[in-house]
């Protein structure tokens, strides 16, 4: 059996694209070349090996017992990290791939009571199916998440589905996802192959199959031992304000369910706490006024939490439907 795919789009160019991918992947080639996402700074080229995309995409599909002939979905760009390892794993795994365009609801594609294996997502995606097909849901065994944090609104919504539900921690220089957490549980579990350090509170990250030692990521963990990990934030978002130090997602996670729309938490230069911290709102995004916010997020995570300004402006979205704060901040005239 060999893998197959079936087009639900009439996009010329993500069709190419694909082929492209694909051609250059069965023609042997050693080496391929991925940008990261840009989220927080300038894209930057990544080379990565075939054998490094085969083993990850091959535990991807031991860990969730994909078999040959099961369907998984390309809702994703092919582009991103995400997307390409999926065509990797469909590939080796002889998965049936069905792709379609990547937009907000991908679940529009199939058929009635046409069924999904896999289907990886980022979770603007999830929210719309929620919110306008969540039916469809009944059709997939297993979601998983990447891209973005799950607000803890999402994580409970998630909880209530029938469908299995993960979320990923990986980026471009991990090959996508090296540790997994089922949803509604707070610690990651390193797969196959991969060992937790730390300095101070930034992961370490070490990948026998891989061939990583000791990646310093600029993320902030509590590290509970060599294979689990509770994430706490970026090192690079963290906001230190009068030697305070704020991590903006989880004031993001906390304001998900008072804020209904786009937006994130970030800071501007303050002489008198260094830093002080700022939201940042979608000008189509209708928000309670800054007075609430700031009592919402004091209750929580006191005085120094609370942002000071808010800033309305038309939020930038990379490829993988990830906040691009860095250029969203750019446009505001914000030095990050």
């Amino acid at each position: 059996m060999e893998h197959e795919i079936s087009y639900r789009t009439r996009d010329v160019a993500l069709k190419v694209a694909i082929e492209h991918f694909i051609s250059e992947w069965e023609s042997g080639i050693a080496h391929f070349e991925v940008q990261t996402s840009g989220s927080t700074g300038v894209p930057k080229t990544i080379i990565l090996s075939r054998n490094q995309l085969i083993g990850s995409a091959q535990r991807t599909l031991d860990f969730f017992q994909l078999q040959p002939g099961n369907t998984a979905l390309l809702g994703i760009s092919p582009k991103t990290i995400g997307g390409k390892m999926m065509l990797v794993r469909s590939i080796i795994g002889k998965l049936k791939l069905i792709v379609c365009d990547p937009s907000s609801n991908p679940l529009t594609v199939l058929e009635p009571n046409e069924y999904l294996d896999f289907c990886p997502m980022v979770p603007l995606q999830i929210q719309t199916i929620l919110a306008t097909n969540p039916e469809k849901l009944q059709f997939v065994k297993t979601i998983l998440f990447g891209g973005a944090p799950l607000s803890a609104h999402l994580e409970k919504q998630l909880q209530q589905l029938d469908c299995a539900c993960f979320h990923g921690f990986g980026m471009t220089e991990t090959v996508s996802h090296i540790a997994i957490r089922k949803v509604g549980q707070p610690t990651y579990s390193a797969m196959k192959g991969v060992q937790f350090s730390a300095e101070g509170t930034q992961l370490v990250i070490s990948d026998a199959i891989l061939g990583i030692q000791q990646l310093t990521t600029t993320d902030s963990v509590e590290l509970i031992d060599s294979e689990h990990f509770n994430w706490l934030g970026r090192t690079d978002f963290a906001i230190n304000s009068g030697g305070v130090k704020i991590h903006p997602e989880q004031l993001e996670q906390l304001l998900e369910g008072f804020i209904n729309g786009s937006f994130f938490i970030s800071a501007e230069p303050d002489d008198t706490f260094g830093q002080k911290c700022i939201i940042i709102v979608d000008e189509t995004t209708e928000t309670p006024s800054l007075e609430e916010i700031q009592h919402y997020c004091k209750q929580k995570f006191g005085p120094y939490a609370a942002p000071k300004k808010c800033y309305r402006t038309n939020i930038v979205y990379n490829q993988g439907s990830k906040i691009n704060r860095l250029k969203t901040l750019q446009q505001l005239g914000i030095k990050a």
